[in-house]
């Protein structure tokens, strides 16, 4: 690594990160905030912990985000559009495919190479997204059998 480099840290506010530390820091803080609303709605319930869950991952959105446009050169306050409908989708897009700028610009030093963790953590995302597409395939017969069982019940009542 040179000077002309950093290495980004997961709970920073700060600074640049690449494509693949994006994926990797979405998915940690995906997991983190799904453990919270997991926790919280037992204890207080659903609907506190879905509108706890949907402002930490809004906040989330836009630190993570406004790193990742800082490594393409742009200001955090596009991140703001992270929260709108389908301009999110577009400005995902981007941030997950564009290129970053490979020298210093003027929101810091090129983030250093991208550690083993840091990739194994970038390619869970995917695989949980096609494990969980796999299995709601596999239990999707299931579920009509449940549902068939259940409105089978009620007719003998």
């Amino acid at each position: 690594m040179n000077d002309s480099t950093y290495i980004p840290v997961l709970f920073q506010l700060h600074g640049r990160i690449g494509r693949v530390r994006y994926l990797a820091y979405s998915f940690a803080f995906g997991m983190l905030v799904l453990l919270a609303t997991v926790l919280l709605a037992g204890l207080a319930g659903d609907t506190v912990a879905t509108w706890l869950s949907a402002v930490a991952s809004a906040a989330i959105g836009i630190v993570v985000g406004g790193r990742r446009l800082h490594d393409l050169g742009r200001s955090r306050w596009i991140a703001l559009g992270l929260l709108v409908p389908v301009v999110n989708l577009a400005i995902g897009l981007w941030l997950l495919f564009a290129p970053g700028s490979p020298a210093e610009n003027r929101f810091g030093p090129a983030p250093g190479a991208n550690t083993r963790g840091v990739i194994a953590l970038a390619w869970a995302l995917p695989v949980v997204f096609l494990a969980g597409v796999l299995a709601a395939f596999a239990l999707a017969p299931h579920k009509s059998n449940v549902q068939r069982a259940h409105d089978e019940m009620e007719q003998g009542i």
